[in-house]
């Protein structure tokens, strides 16, 4: 009982020491963990950036898409002074399609004694083989990996590589998957600067300077000179609870020259553009609504989306600002459109939509053949679960030509490298796509 008393003394005086001494040691207080909170006032999935005042939003996709066309009526190929020398083989064009794509987009908003700072940035990645069918990402063989969009907007200044104002149909709607359309979607993403003034009950007005650059469909006998001026661009918009209503309008400078070498014949034209856009919300039918737009042009028909990167797959006439006439003046080509859409949900889960665009485009008399182009189709879509759809679309394309000869339809190049073209060719389209938000 001695040893027993005297092992539980000890243990109790070395406790008492222990705790003595860790009483004078100094005492390091936990670091304390900072969570990531929500910002509710931007709205849904913004969080504040840990140790600041500015909210983060992260967003994207992934889409798989999958297509087949149904081969431009048979092709000929043509000489310079548009005589038909052969007949090409449709054998050179793509029919089917296969590509995906992802994109995700950073949005940091901050609130300032002068009002909201936002940056965004969406970077898209697109693999595959477009086989000339992509119209919303361009031309993809293998992968590409590119900005979307890169802007700053502090107050009412946007400034970066963002959605040209002139657009209003490709700003808010635009929802085909692989269809072509006329309009302000043939501008698409430009560098710009621009100032935005709010006039309260729904009205703002935009001044912008937008890089000319894809604006710029030159002569069809003069070299395109380098860009002297950039486009002006103006709008005003009207953002109602029922829809929206734009005007607006773009000064487009041409710049080409004769020769080159010797830095001669130089001519700048000035062309524009005049424009106007409407949608409805329409709520006799759950989720419908109508979207419209109508543009002219005058030596600047990139704005009504006659160029030819609108034309795929069906075909696309080569189309200019200006073209040397007989008598040799430079004389400025003029071209309409018109775009729309109308969708509505027939469940909760499967929406549908129709589109259609129709563009017409003069050249100068005594110079190349006119055209007209149409395009028409519907689209399906259905929600498998949150985030998750799969959507099936079907389009018809036809492109006519006014003569057989000048009028470039170019549909693909035949096996000796010579242009394959026609006067007039259609093509149906349909694909499917599966597609991932979050």
């Amino acid at each position: 009982m001695k040893m027993k008393s005297f092992l539980l003394g000890a243990a109790a005086g070395i406790a008492v020491v222990g705790v003595a001494q860790a009483a004078d040691l100094p005492v390091t207080k936990a670091e304390a963990v900072e969570y990531v909170k929500v910002c509710t006032q931007y709205g849904p999935g913004f969080f504040y950036i840990p140790g600041t005042d500015s909210c983060l939003k992260i967003s994207g996709n992934i889409r798989a898409d999958y297509t087949f066309n149904s081969v431009p009526s048979r092709p000929v190929t043509v000489d310079t002074n548009g005589t038909v020398q052969s007949t090409g083989s449709k054998r050179s064009l793509s029919q089917t399609s296969f590509q995906g794509r992802a994109q995700i987009g950073f949005d940091v908003r901050t609130d300032t004694d002068y009002g909201l700072l936002r940056s965004y940035l969406l970077i898209d990645a697109a693999t595959g083989n477009s086989g000339g069918q992509s119209w919303q990402v361009g031309s993809v063989h293998g992968s590409n990996i590119y900005v979307d969009k890169a802007y700053i907007q502090f107050g009412g200044l946007t400034a970066g590589y963002a959605e040209s104002f002139y657009a209003f149909y490709d700003n808010y709607y635009g929802d085909t998957f692989f269809a072509p359309y006329f309009g302000s979607g043939g501008i698409g993403t430009k560098q710009l600067i621009a100032y935005t003034a709010q006039f309260g009950g729904g009205f703002s007005a935009t001044l912008s300077v937008e890089d000319p650059a894809e604006a710029r469909l030159g002569s069809d006998t003069r070299t395109l000179a380098g860009a002297k001026m950039p486009n002006f661009i103006g709008n005003i918009l009207y953002d109602a609870s029922w829809g929206r209503a734009q005007l607006m309008a773009a000064l487009h400078e041409s710049s080409t020259i004769s020769d080159v070498a010797g830095d001669t014949g130089s001519q700048n034209k000035w062309g524009y553009a005049i424009g106007a856009g409407l949608s409805l919300d329409l709520p006799l039918v759950p989720g419908a609504y109508l979207a419209v737009e109508g543009n002219y042009a005058h030596g600047a028909n990139a704005f009504t989306g006659t160029n030819e990167a609108q034309f795929s797959p069906a075909g696309a006439p080569e189309v200019y600002d200006s073209y040397e006439t007989p008598d040799g003046r430079e004389k400025q080509a003029s071209s309409w459109s018109v775009t729309g859409e109308a969708g509505f949900d027939i469940t909760p889960q499967l929406t549908a939509m129709v589109f259609g665009s129709y563009a017409n485009f003069d050249a100068p008399t005594g110079t190349a053949a006119d055209f007209t182009s149409y395009v028409a189709g519907a689209q399906l879509n259905y929600q498998i679960v949150k985030g998750l759809k799969i959507g099936a679309e079907v389009y018809y394309v036809n492109t006519r030509s006014d003569g057989d000869s000048g009028s470039t339809i170019v549909l693909g190049e035949g096996t000796d490298g010579t242009a394959l073209e026609k006067s007039k060719t259609d093509a149906v389209v349909g694909g499917i796509r599966i597609e991932r938000s979050f």
